[in-house]
């Protein structure tokens, strides 16, 4: 799991969701989270867990941005995580932030009873929860409470990536790109011109870019927004505009890139939905936890204003016995 979501955070997301949300977290989710922010009292010491690039260590710098309440967060990822958005802030140096990265959520590094509160947002429910959830606790203190929003399987966010899933399994957008590496041959080296003008007498790339043709209008019959939002047809304009005049050599290493990104991108996007959770899952959560002697568990759906569904909201508190 790790490798492909480094990668996507190495582009600079603070949030899972890319363009959705370029800077943080707004709206609904954003008034959940300040809400639980201000239960919190100066000095407090959180983790968040599954933290990507600190987005929610970011919303709690920013929420006590102009309070005097000092405090520590520390944020931990399975994945590389990037600092270029923790050290391009400008929020309230009153709260600490330090990610640590290559750290599954099902081996905390911090001691017994570290944490008044753990967090997590779209993050621990990609963890194996019958180990997670028990670290959890181990690294509250009694009496301390974790918060976490996770994803709902009926939200607009998993049914919006359940269908752009289905279409990148589309075998079409793999022969789109076998079909771009044999124009990228039969084209050969280009400089000018002159060899426009003799690419449009090849017959072969005119096979080719016929059929590639032929599948993009396919594929906008399957689905003409998600090949839109894929990337797919960024790609292609890219080859033929911007590479038009590479060599053969970049041209061929320019598409094993788009394969690869092609691959990397299913591959989140089948995660993203394996963690969503049903109502099923959370009666297995809620059983994991009262094997762990957590009694009272809070669960509700987290809904925008027009009543869609964006996620799980669940909290408990650790309590010893």
């Amino acid at each position: 799991m790790t490798t492909h979501w480094s990668e996507y955070w190495k582009l600079g997301h603070v949030t899972s969701f890319g363009t959705d949300y370029k800077e943080n977290y707004t709206g609904q989710l954003k008034d959940l989270w300040s809400d639980i922010f201000s239960q919190f009292s100066t000095g407090f010491k959180v983790l968040d867990v599954a933290t990507g690039n600190g987005a929610l260590p970011l919303l709690i710098q920013d929420y006590f941005s102009k309070l005097s309440i000092d405090g520590e967060v520390k944020g931990v990822d399975y994945a590389d995580i990037n600092m270029a958005p923790l050290t391009s802030s400008h929020h309230n140096k009153n709260v600490v932030i330090e990610l640590l990265g290559n750290t599954p959520a099902e081996s905390l590094p911090f001691p017994d009873c570290e944490f008044d509160t753990v967090i997590s947002q779209f993050g621990i429910e990609y963890s194996d929860l019958i180990i997670s959830m028990p670290e959890v606790l181990r690294v509250l203190k009694d009496g301390g409470i974790f918060h976490a929003v996770i994803h709902h399987q009926k939200s607009v966010v998993i049914c919006y990536n359940s269908k752009l899933l289905s279409f990148l399994q589309h075998p079409e957008i793999e022969r789109v790109v076998f079909l771009l590496k044999m124009m990228a041959h039969d084209m050969g080296e280009m400089t000018d011109r002159q060899d426009l003008i003799r690419i449009k007498s090849c017959a072969k790339c005119e096979k080719s870019r016929i059929e590639i043709n032929d599948l993009l209008s396919k594929l906008a019959v399957y689905d003409e927004e998600s090949l839109s939002e894929s990337g797919v047809l960024k790609y292609i304009n890219d080859f033929f505009i911007n590479g038009l005049f590479w060599s053969v050599e970049k041209k061929l290493e320019y598409l094993v890139f788009v394969s690869e990104q092609i691959s990397v991108y299913r591959q989140r996007l089948t995660e993203l939905v394996a963690a969503s959770m049903s109502v099923e899952r959370i009666d297995s959560l809620r059983e994991v936890l009262r094997q762990n002697a957590v009694i009272t568990f809070s669960v509700e759906e987290v809904v925008n204003n027009t009543g869609d569904i964006l996620g799980w909201y669940f909290s408990f508190s650790k309590h010893s016995f």
